[in-house]
């Protein structure tokens, strides 16, 4: 069975990730990033929590620290869960041990090991006002980050459509956790040969 790729690029700051097409004679199958991906993120539970990071309750604007507060313990319940299934069948999480900041309710921090073996480095997760309709921000992944696919003014990882897309048709049962396990690819997606030069090698072209 042979392998094609299709580029997806619609904005000058979105990752250059690459669709497989899985071919045998005709096309078989197609990845598809604007929808949910059960393989990407199979290992991850879903959460049931709904509540922004400003303690309000989406849908009524009422206060519920209750429910941020069991929102917290679920984000690093779920994290936990996530990296455990992973490595148990031997698969490799390049994040580690998620906590919250105790003195603001938005921030989390997490260890990020590099995949060759470097020493690890924390960063920061910011929660915007609306999450989890909105999607968190890193701060402190900059050395992930490639080429022209970063977030204009920071430097940090950049997911485009991945991100975009994914988030919002799933917001309502994902998590930090969902969020990076797709920087997980994003980043993987700089590995070995540039993806340009493997489009060019492939005969895919730039839309």
């Amino acid at each position: 069975m042979a392998r094609r790729f299709k580029p997806l690029f619609l904005h000058p700051h979105e990752p250059n990730v690459l669709i497989p097409v899985f071919v045998d004679g005709e096309v078989v199958g197609t990845w598809d990033l604007r929808s949910y991906s059960s393989d990407l993120l199979s290992e991850i539970p879903d959460f049931e929590t709904l509540v922004y990071a400003d303690g309000t309750e989406p849908g009524t604007g009422r206060r519920r620290p209750d429910l941020w507060a069991r929102r917290i313990r679920d984000e690093v319940e779920v994290f936990e869960i996530w990296v455990k299934r992973v490595t148990s069948r031997g698969g490799r999480v390049p994040f580690r041990f998620l906590r919250p900041d105790p003195r603001n309710p938005r921030i989390f921090y997490c260890d990020y090991y590099p995949p060759d073996g470097s020493k690890p480095f924390t960063f920061k997760i910011k929660l915007p006002p609306k999450y989890p309709e909105q999607p968190p921000r890193t701060e402190g992944l900059r050395a992930i980050s490639y080429a022209g696919f970063r977030m204009p003014g920071t430097g940090e990882p950049c997911l485009g459509r991945l991100g975009q897309e994914n988030w919002r048709r799933n917001w309502r049962k994902w998590g930090i956790a969902h969020y990076l396990a797709l920087i997980g690819h994003y980043e993987a997606t700089k590995q070995g040969l540039s993806i340009r030069k493997l489009e060019e090698r492939l005969g895919g072209r730039r839309t």
